[in-house]
């Protein structure tokens, strides 16, 4: 098998033209928005790190739904989706140490692919600021999803994310 593309090397998938990155940690780590959260919302701080670190979520409905998923989700669809993500692994969600030492992310290429930068209006995890720091970092404005939460793609209203999602790719053609 050839090892370099002197050898006769092909990259497997075509050039990337374009990302979206869909309620993101920050370039520079999630550090500001805990920081944040522990002085303005104490609770929620908590609750997010119980969630995430101790994967709380997969034992409690109520958590899971608070953390990723809108408040009238039905129990029936937060406890399918509960299911997958407990199934899905069995290391921690969120490895701190990898993430910290991947730290801050470079600037992007001159010639970067187009990036579109998604929140949700309703995302329990990341904030409007923390939005707004990837968005600055991409130079780019961020969008924000009207009615759904941090899991935009799989939340009841998923069909908004996908919405967003299309128009932007349309505009980026």
């Amino acid at each position: 098998m050839p090892t370099g593309k002197d050898e006769g090397w092909e990259e497997p998938y075509p050039t990337l033209t374009a990302a979206v990155l869909v309620c993101s940690v920050t370039p520079t780590g999630n550090s500001g928005m805990v920081w944040r959260y522990l002085l303005s919302k104490p609770v929620a701080a908590f609750k997010v790190t119980f969630s995430l670190a101790a994967k709380a979520f997969a034992t409690s409905l109520s958590l899971c739904r608070e953390t990723f998923f809108s408040r009238n989700m039905s129990d029936l669809q937060v406890e399918r989706y509960q299911e997958l993500l407990k199934n899905s692994s069995s290391v921690p969600l969120l490895d701190l140490r990898k993430l910290n030492a991947s730290l801050p992310v470079p600037l992007p290429p001159e010639h970067a692919p187009s990036v579109l930068v998604m929140g949700a209006s309703d995302d329990f995890i990341v904030d409007v600021q923390g939005l707004n720091e990837t968005a600055e970092f991409y130079n780019v404005s961020p969008v924000i999803v009207e009615g759904v939460a941090h899991d935009i793609m799989l939340d009841i209203s998923w069909e908004k994310g996908s919405r967003a999602i299309l128009s932007w790719l349309e505009l980026t053609r």
